[in-house]
């Protein structure tokens, strides 16, 4: 079944829904792959294989031809900040550790109506701050391309999952990068879509706008598919197959160049890369000068957020949430209101007439495990925050960005370049990734070895 399991996701529910093979049979291999990995990447916080197992048998019963969707059958998981009936939603900290919900949310609804089947609950950092996942539920989650490395956060247990096939897809969420930072680190793609676009859960206790929904995948088609599951018909066009039609004569703006952090040399080489062969693809491409933002400008909106949501239990927090909590308690709502458009206005004049900015996702390689585990409350998060220096940016301007995977041409860890397009202009950052990874010859994210 592996040979499957390394297949896209869209050409294994394709499988399934002619009847090939059967929902029960992938659910289980899944399942094997997880019991066989995940005790060493930690992808997981509840796995649910009866029930999951039930729903394949129950897929299983279905008609040939009523089985509808290209997603259909394939199992998944939810990130563990999403209410799952019959789960327990932790939120990756022990001050939720008892919160048992008898209901779904919207996007696990928007699952279950894609024929999906649901295997458990992803690992995230605490209350989907931190952009690694190291928190008092249990030990980190490690990047299945070296163990010895974070796989990223908050979305850390999704990307870990997937680079290593213990899924074939996942949906993500994204506050200052939590989406594509991880994507980057695992070898995914990863997409952030423009503010607004995707129903989302979460807003009523994230009032700013910047945490958004979005795929995680091992192709862009894979991608799209999903992001059309969570949109629903509503949106006005099929992400899947409107990114086949890739735009060309685009005017593209790169920098590998940030005030926050030095961009690794092996990361910059992957974004000039890809800058080449956007070049040999028809695109007008051309160096520009980087975006000028500071972690500290950014920081009250981050303490907004990390302030506005409800704890039961303060005390279990993590010194790092409480520390951020506590530098929100002077921010109003008006006040990061404000931080937001001044961020959203220099994105709007750096962008210009530029119908795309290629950035590296992340400027440097995964952190060690553990790296941090002696620093102050303040020291972890101004050691973690460079990593969303060239993504944060963007959640609070609302444009949308697609992580794209490349591996450097010496070997190693893969490296994300990211790909960002005008807010609504979904379509246009996915097209491209696509055509991309196409020109690259790697349109199918390998999975992990091991």
């Amino acid at each position: 079944m592996d040979d499957v399991i390394a297949r896209s996701a869209l050409a294994q529910s394709s499988l399934l829904r002619a009847g090939e093979l059967s929902v029960e049979a992938l659910t289980s291999a899944y399942l094997v792959r997880i019991a066989r990995l995940d005790g060493r990447l930690r992808a997981f916080t509840q796995l649910q294989p009866d029930r999951a197992l039930s729903r394949a048998r129950a897929l299983d019963r279905v008609p040939v031809p009523e089985r509808r969707g290209p997603l259909w059958g394939l199992p998944t998981a939810m990130k563990d900040l999403h209410l799952v009936r019959g789960t327990f939603t932790r939120l990756g900290s022990r001050a939720f550790r008892y919160l048992w919900t008898p209901l779904d949310d919207v996007s696990t609804r928007a699952v279950r109506r894609a024929g999906m089947v649901l295997t458990g609950k992803l690992a995230t950092s605490e209350l989907a701050i931190l952009p690694f996942i190291d928190t008092d539920l249990g030990p980190p989650t490690v990047n299945p391309w070296d163990p010895e490395r974070y796989s990223g956060g908050s979305s850390g247990g999704s990307s870990a999952a997937l680079a290593a096939g213990m899924l074939p897809l996942a949906v993500a969420s994204d506050g200052a990068g939590s989406i594509r930072i991880p994507a980057a680190f695992c070898g995914l793609v990863g997409h952030k879509p423009t503010r607004g676009l995707v129903p989302n859960p979460f807003a009523r206790m994230e009032n700013l706008g910047l945490s958004v929904l979005g795929p995680h995948a091992r192709s862009v088609d894979d991608a799209a598919a999903l992001l059309d599951a969570l949109v629903g018909d509503d949106a006005g066009v099929r992400f899947q197959s409107a990114v086949e039609r890739a735009p060309t004569g685009l005017r593209v703006r790169v920098t590998t160049r940030n005030p926050v952090v030095a961009t690794d040399p092996e990361v910059a080489a992957c974004v000039e890369r890809a800058a080449r062969t956007l070049e040999s693809l028809g695109h007008h491409v051309e160096e520009a000068e980087p975006f000028h933002g500071t972690i500290d400008e950014f920081l009250p909106m981050f303490c907004y957020l990390a302030r506005g949501m409800f704890v039961p239990f303060e005390g279990l927090l993590q010194p790092a949430t409480r520390w951020l909590r506590e530098q929100g308690r002077g921010v109003t709502l008006q006040a990061a209101l404000e931080r937001r458009e001044l961020f959203r206005q220099r994105v709007d004049q750096w962008f210009g007439e530029t119908d795309l900015w290629l950035t590296p996702t992340v400027a440097v390689k995964p952190p060690r495990v553990g790296c941090w585990r002696d620093a102050t409350p303040e020291g972890v998060f101004r050691g973690a925050a460079p990593l969303g220096a060239f993504t944060a940016v963007f959640n609070a301007s609302g444009n949308p960005g697609t992580s794209v995977p490349l591996w450097p041409e010496g070997g190693g860890l893969p490296v994300g370049v990211q790909l960002v397009a005008p807010r609504g202009q979904d379509v246009r950052a996915l097209a491209v990734a696509r055509s991309l990874l196409e020109a690259l010859g790697t349109p199918l994210c390998p999975l992990a070895p091991g």
